[in-house]
């Protein structure tokens, strides 16, 4: 039964549209995608890395699963959909990584388990059709992770079957990339960022080593970084805009993320250090600088943003677990990317798929806070308020993190402030996702957390 007073209800009338929930702050949930069609693997997951990509003016999201390949239709009205599945060459239990990168028109895709290939996949005609042109294993069967130098065409394939990276080229033909080096320089690449033939490569427990690509047959060291503050499995970076900061994840159990001055490659400085302030167990996975901020997918800690601008002093600044419960193994949130021209952000959960956020940063009006849900967390008993001057029809469903559906209600016309209640006192602990439609309009997706005590 629904308990709830004037008095409580007046409080949460009065509460910041950014603090409904303890596992998030100034980040707004826009849209999941979810599907429990492909198959568990040994880590008991389904989902893997993400990417995004804009074709034909319209902006999409990949994210690998133990079957393949997802392409996701992101609107603008945030009525995303799957638009495209390319089966993957391994598939099944056995799959854990995949990887993405995008060049010209072409998605390639990647895979750590055996059996696989390179795939190139056509993306230049959707949301109408994306077709596999070539599935190779010319150059390596298994990598790691791929990445695209978009000004040179060149793609650093990490850790695959043949070399610790194999450099191709996809500027001429990037249907049929062509081979440059199986490149042994270092013992193994786990990870690569490359920016006009200046690469970063993440070598594990080797550190961070940089190379100028320029003449890929005889690549130049520039500089490296074999010890540093609070070091363990050298994973993966991203560059800022001007080259000047760069900022590396470990992938071990509680340690930091790096925040380094690069402006002399010769004399790699770690300036400062980010942390989620989650669990000491904790694992930064991935990360992306865009601006003044770095945005990191952090298992059991989902999106954690950063501000960079002092590289002395950086702030954790926002954040949205996507993964509620704390474990010792790498479950929860293993990719991000930011650079879509909405701005939104992508976070693939092994567990529950594709999210997509908009970060709103301290200050700066929400303006489509016209919804709030409260208390969240709660036991289960929920109001769900709209402040709309006017509406005619407005409907409520409300999901479980597997996508089904569990209650769902429908009100005609309404005053200025307007609540209803959501009741799932009866469902077990755990994420739920209340979607909104007023008048046939963008749906607004509320995420509700259900504490059991």
């Amino acid at each position: 039964m629904m308990r709830i007073t004037l008095l409580f209800l007046l409080i949460f009338l009065g509460l910041a549209p950014n603090s409904w929930s303890q596992d998030s702050q100034n980040v707004r949930l826009m849209a999941q995608w979810f599907s429990d069609e492909p198959e568990t693997n040994a880590r008991d997951s389904r989902y893997n890395d993400c990417w995004g990509f804009v074709i034909n003016g319209e902006e999409y999201g990949v994210i690998g699963s133990t079957s393949g390949t997802h392409i996701i239709h992101l609107p603008l009205n945030n009525a995303i959909k799957e638009v495209a599945f390319i089966p993957g060459d391994a598939q099944g239990e056995i799959v854990i990584h995949r990887d993405y990168a995008t060049h010209n028109g072409y998605l390639y895709a990647v895979c750590d388990q055996q059996p696989s290939k390179l795939q190139v996949i056509d993306i230049r005609h959707l949301p109408d059709s994306a077709s596999l042109v070539l599935s190779t294993d010319e150059f390596f069967t298994t990598a790691h992770n791929i990445y695209t130098d978009e000004y040179t065409g060149k793609l650093y394939c990490s850790g695959t079957s043949s070399a610790a990276m194999t450099v191709l080229d996809a500027s001429v033909t990037p249907e049929s990339p062509t081979l440059l080096n199986q490149f042994n320089l270092v013992e193994y690449v786990h990870d690569a960022y490359a920016r006009r033939d200046t690469v970063f490569l993440h070598a594990a427990f080797e550190g961070m080593w940089v190379f100028d690509f320029a003449n890929a047959e005889d690549p130049q060291l520039l500089g490296n970084l074999e010890e540093y503050p609070d070091d363990g499995y050298n994973h993966s970076g991203w560059l800022n805009d001007d080259g000047s900061v760069y900022v590396f994840a470990d992938e071990t159990q509680g340690k930091r993320l790096k925040v380094c001055d690069v402006s002399d490659l010769t004399d790699i400085q770690v300036t400062s250090f980010l942390f989620s302030g989650g669990a000491s167990h904790t694992i930064a996975h991935n990360v992306i600088v865009e601006g003044d901020y770095a945005y990191v997918s952090y298992y059991f800690d989902g999106l954690q943003i950063f501000d960079i601008s002092d590289i002395n002093e950086p702030q954790r600044v926002a954040w949205y677990d996507t993964y509620d419960i704390d474990e010792q193994d790498y479950r929860g949130a293993w990719g991000v990317h930011k650079g879509l021209p909405s701005g939104r952000i992508l976070i693939s959960d092994r567990y529950t798929g594709l999210y997509v956020f908009r970060h709103i940063p301290e200050g700066v009006p929400d303006i489509n806070q016209e919804i709030v849900m409260f208390p969240n967390p709660g036991n289960g008993d929920a109001i769900v308020q709209i402040r709309r001057s006017s509406w005619l029809r407005m409907q409520h469903r409300a999901y479980d993190s597997r996508g089904r559906l569990i209650d769902a209600g429908e009100w005609l016309s309404g005053a200025d402030t307007f609540w209803f209640p959501v009741d799932l006192s009866d469902q077990s602990a755990g994420a739920y996702y209340i979607e909104i439609i007023i008048d046939e309009g963008t749906p607004e997706v509320l995420r509700y957390m259900l504490n059991r005590d």
